[in-house]
């Protein structure tokens, strides 16, 4: 059995051949290069690094004793840093979100080299994979540790398989990617440092599903959650009840949040709590801000071997508001500020000098920024789902959008007018797919939707569905961001002023959860997270029913997902992209298979005019302390992207105030 080793450029070969914005040795200059091991670096033309440095940290061994015996490298963006500082950023919600702290600590098993299409180590050494892909042999570092001190194991992924994963009371539904079709794999430990798992068939998107998602890790700290767990601990109910819970099952996922998704991390509670992030989670104050101070034991060095991070500390400070947040951003309150609004971009400018900051600008790379969908499946009306299977509907409710003004209004021209498709650097991507359906023609609009029987209108000028009944449509949505309500307001405008009664209207996040998922909701909108690694390693989440955070098809879902024992029989042209789609999660990554069924099953999805979408990579302002250093120029052609987890590709843990050299 041939194994092939994810390290670094030996995955090139399965590497998507994309044209990226700008080229590679520009993406050098945006994003800083990580090797797994001082060998790779030392491979790549690096100078042999043979003593370790770090902050003396009182009652600790010296660096050269924490880290383990084979770091992982980061060549510094613009030079090696200095030792001090603290990094700051906002959240909105005391227990979720608040990426600008939570992205500047956050680790993955694996993650994406700067081409962003390779997956390369990072918590893990390495990767073998066997030719079928159904075996992955993982390795990790030799001597590597814990927040605490405590040794990371193969223990901690025995831990999570068996204990958790395999626990009914823990985890009583699907098992998550270490668990494909809701079945285990086979585990053999080797050694502290490797194992096996072997999973019941071909698995191509498991080590794509380690590098795009925190979530997906595969370990707990064992040491740590044992005194929770009811095998490890009789007392462990006991526990539970005197921290206010029901039972230890209540307890453990209450202590395991923090350890979920990426959008749990800022939900710590347990000072101190294990991790192997950069920064460890140590007190919470009275105004709801929380504080972390480095990881003395993390797995990072620079290449002239000191031990990351730089910053000795972060803060997460919790705001009221999106609009208290861009005020603490303008006062330069931040080390680092990602979700400012690009409305208020010439304001950041103004204030660069009495806040202390500067601002770079990069492109938000996704689907589309703002995609609406009619929900095909709606339990509460049957019938407007009906309606929209007509193809003409949703051809003239695309035509009715003027996007150029869109883009003119909300974005000052500096985004792209574009239909919901593939940016230009994914290996699917065709220029037909951003203008399909996607001119502003307001007269073909009309003309479609008289076509299609919709030519009547009651007294107040609206019209009627082609049976006579009233066509009403009820836009009530939820936003995170002003850009996104503008360009509702505006979708419901031109809908408006081709005779379709859309009436928009905000209600709060949990409200609009509900009735999405209860497919109640007549149409969602949200932003369309689609790059190639995101759908690759989601399971094509965004790309067919139900079509993401859309809840766009609940029912033709659980048709494909019951080979049609219930649910709602979707259409032709859906149901040959679900199973285009089948082949490209059964294909390995980069492969000829994978670019064949890819291009079959994109151009079948983006053809089938089934998203409205409007704007592609808008502008993205980020505001960055004048002293913070390592970070990218104000001119920058890096992507920011969900499915790189925003500020993890710029590698927060090698931000310093200040450089070596005094640069």
């Amino acid at each position: 059995m041939k194994a092939r080793i994810l390290t670094v450029g030996l995955l090139a070969a399965l590497a998507l051949s994309v044209s990226l914005v700008g080229a590679q040795d520009d993406m050098m200059k945006i994003y800083p290069q990580q090797y797994a091991t001082i060998a790779d670096w030392v491979a790549a033309g690096g100078a042999d690094i043979t003593s370790f440095n770090g902050p003396e940290i009182e009652g600790l061994p010296p660096a050269s004793e924490r880290l383990p015996s084979e770091p992982a490298v980061v060549d510094p963006l613009e030079g090696i840093g200095v030792y001090g500082g603290a990094l700051a950023g906002p959240s909105t919600n005391p227990v979720c979100c608040g990426w600008d702290a939570l992205e500047a600590r956050l680790q993955k098993l694996l993650t994406i080299d700067t081409d962003l299409a390779t997956i390369i180590p990072n918590v893990a050494k390495g990767i073998d994979i066997s030719d079928d892909q159904s075996t992955y042999t993982i390795h990790l570092r030799e001597g590597h540790k814990w927040s605490d001190g405590a040794p990371f194991t193969t223990e901690d992924f025995r831990f999570y398989l068996e204990d958790v994963l395999g626990n009914e009371s823990l985890t009583p539904g699907g098992k998550g990617p270490w668990g494909p079709d809701g079945q285990l794999p086979q585990l053999e430990i080797h050694s502290d440092t490797s194992f096996t798992v072997t999973f019941h068939r071909a698995y191509p998107t498991f080590p794509v599903a380690l590098g795009s998602e925190v979530g997906n890790r595969g370990y707990l700290p064992a040491h740590y959650f044992q005194q929770f767990h009811i095998d490890h601990n009789e007392g462990a109910n006991d526990l539970a009840a005197e921290a206010g819970f029901e039972d230890w099952v209540q307890l453990f996922n209450a202590r395991k949040s923090p350890y979920n998704w990426t959008w749990n991390l800022g939900s710590e509670t347990d000072p101190n709590g294990p991790t192997l992030n950069t920064f460890v989670y140590v007190s919470t104050d009275a105004f709801g801000n929380k504080y972390y101070e480095r990881n003395p034991y993390f797995f990072k060095i620079d290449t002239a071997g000191n031990q990351l991070p730089y910053a000795d500390s972060l803060k997460r400070i919790l705001v009221e508001d999106l609009q208290v947040q861009d005020l603490k951003a303008v006062a330069g309150e931040y080390s680092h500020y990602g979700w400012g609004i690009l409305l208020n971009y010439s304001t950041y400018r103004d204030e660069e000098e009495n806040g202390g900051y500067r601002t770079a600008l990069t492109r938000y790379n996704r689907g589309n920024e703002y995609v609406c969908m009619p929900n095909y499946t709606n339990r509460r009306d049957p019938s407007l789902s009906e309606l929209f299977l007509d193809v003409r509907l949703r051809q003239a409710m695309n035509v009715a959008i003027d996007r150029d003004e869109i883009n003119e209004l909300v974005y000052f021209g500096l985004a792209t007018a574009s239909q919901s498709a593939p940016t230009p650097v994914s290996a699917f991507y065709k220029s037909w797919m951003t203008d399909h359906w996607a001119q502003y023609d307001p007269d073909l609009a009309n003309q479609l939707l008289d076509e299609m029987g919709m030519d009547q209108r009651d007294g107040n000028g609206w019209r009627l569905r082609p049976n006579g009944e009233e066509f009403f449509l009820n836009m009530e949505v939820s936003v995170p961001e002003e850009a996104w309500q503008k360009i509702g307001e505006l979708m419901a405008g031109y809908w408006q002023a081709v005779g379709l009664n859309v009436q928009y209207k905000l209600i709060e996040i949990g409200r609009y959860n509900e009735i999405r998922n209860s497919a109640l909701h007549d149409i969602a909108c949200w932003g369309h997270d689609i790059t190639d690694i995101g759908e690759y390693s989601n399971n094509t989440t965004n790309l067919r029913p139900h079509w993401g955070a859309r809840h766009a098809a609940h029912d033709w879902r659980i048709y494909m997902q019951t080979d049609g024992a219930d649910g709602i029989e979707p259409p032709n042209d859906i149901k040959l992209a679900w199973l285009m789609s089948e082949k490209l999660l059964e294909s390995p990554y980069g492969s000829e298979e994978y670019l064949y069924w890819g291009n079959q099953f994109n151009d079948l999805v983006f053809g089938g005019t089934w998203f409205i979408g409007v704007i592609q990579l808008p502008p993205q302002p980020l505001l960055f302390d004048v002293d913070l250093r390592n970070t990218p120029p104000n001119d920058t052609e890096g992507l920011w992207s969900w499915s790189y987890r925003q500020w993890v590709m710029f590698m927060p843990e090698q931000w310093s105030f200040g450089l070596a050299d005094g640069g």
